[in-house]
């Protein structure tokens, strides 16, 4: 792997996570007070993101969480106040930390939003969930216990929808076993692409399950993990591709085959002046539609790809993502679910009546997903995050799974 110089990276580590190897156990403990009033906060939820490790904060303000060694983002969540993160290490663990949170001011103009629950408000909060939960098996299961927190807005921007919620969203997964405390900070849907962008921070309480249901959670877990963005960036980082079944091609950008020059485009145009046989006239004017259609497509080729060729590795042991081009994914461990294969179906029909050559795929033998890097490098982490996630688009199978098929980072396969 090609060495690459640290001065040229500079990020802001928000999204670590803990080491999957390293499960040495360390505490972080302390107290939560509110930073105006120096009052102890009671009640405050304080966990590491995207994991199972937190706790509430007692009477005093105290919490303790047992959490593994590694670096970690530590997030409080209390209504009326704004979200609180730190970064951290266990290397540098202190004794003991006191963390003082401001109060979240009232926004009047926000409120009155916030009270409104029309039917416009209803029908926003179907797509929200559509988008937001998804639709695949696990999604489509999945519970928002108070939607009543979340505040919908599709008038400020037209062909947008936005939301936030005043209060830590109370998500129900049954499918795979837990409840999902997610602290939305943001979320936006472009109305006509359906591209959808949201961050937050997620806090996952597992299900006390009785034993004959373990076996049916950890399978569905499994499934939900596999083929997921965690574990193809976790794979990735651990150069074990191949083993955990992905198989990775190059996109090129070639000439559209369908696509008529302008010359070509206002030869038809004459000809079609001159022309009064139907058959020839219809031929010469898709000749003259196709003029519209773009000069240049991405084609998937049959160049493999391998680790070597998508990361990096600083002198100070970072890990980056470095591929500018867009990458080809086929996870072969498991089939696309119907859901997502009918809705690929109704997508490429609805190019095809617009004169977009696609190319179909008519096997779900396997779930295809792209990644394109929006940014000079995106650094990648042990436990399959990665910063910063705008910084990676990622379209397919793996963009089609939302909230309903997340995972922890702490979850660990079995062998």
């Amino acid at each position: 792997m090609r060495k690459i110089k640290p001065l040229y990276f500079f990020f802001f580590l928000a999204f670590l996570g803990f080491s999957q190897k390293a499960f040495s156990q360390f505490v972080i403990q302390g107290k939560v007070i509110d930073a105006e009033t120096l009052q102890p906060v009671e009640y405050a939820t304080v966990f590491i993101n995207n994991s199972t490790f937190g706790d509430i904060s007692d009477s005093n303000g105290q919490f303790s969480i047992d959490i593994p060694s590694g670096k970690h983002e530590l997030i409080i969540s209390f209504m009326g106040y704004q979200t609180f993160k730190y970064d951290f290490s266990t290397q540098n663990l202190m004794k003991s930390y006191e963390f003082r949170i401001l109060p979240e001011p009232i926004d009047l103009e926000e409120a009155e939003v916030a009270m409104k629950r029309d039917r416009t408000w209803y029908r926003n909060l179907d797509v929200f969930k559509e988008e937001f939960l998804g639709n695949s098996i696990n999604g489509e299961r999945c519970k928002i216990l108070n939607p009543e927190v979340l505040i919908l807005d599709a008038e400020t921007e037209k062909g947008k929808l936005r939301a936030r919620a005043r209060e830590t969203l109370l998500i129900e997964n049954p499918n795979l076993g837990y409840t999902i405390q997610y602290v939305l900070e943001g979320f936006e849907l472009d109305l006509e692409s359906r591209i959808s962008r949201y961050a937050g921070y997620p806090f996952f309480i597992e299900e006390d399950a009785p034993r004959r249901r373990q076996r049916s959670l950890q399978k569905n877990r499994e499934r939900a993990f596999k083929g997921s963005v965690a574990h193809f960036i976790r794979s990735l980082y651990h150069e074990e591709l191949e083993e955990e079944g992905y198989e990775l091609y190059a996109i090129e950008r070639v000439t559209n085959p369908e696509w008529a020059s302008e010359e070509m485009a206002e030869l038809a145009q004459e000809e079609l002046r001159k022309s009064l046989n139907p058959l020839v006239r219809d031929s010469l004017k898709n000749v003259i539609r196709r003029k519209e259609l773009p000069g240049e497509i991405e084609m998937v080729t049959e160049k493999r790809l391998f680790e070597k060729d998508l990361i990096d590795v600083s002198r100070n042991e970072l890990t980056f993502l470095t591929y500018d081009k867009p990458v080809y994914i086929v996870f072969t461990e498991e089939v696309e679910e119907v859901a997502f294969a009918k809705k690929e179906i109704d997508k490429n029909a609805q190019m095809v009546r617009a004169g977009v050559v696609v190319e179909t795929n008519t096997s779900n033998s396997a779930q295809r997903s792209t990644i394109n890097m929006l940014g000079n490098a995106v650094q990648i982490f042990e436990n399959g995050s990665y910063f910063h996630p705008f910084d990676l688009l990622i379209e397919g199978y793996m963009a089609w799974e939302k909230i309903g098929d997340l995972m922890p980072f702490d979850y660990e396969l079995n062998d």
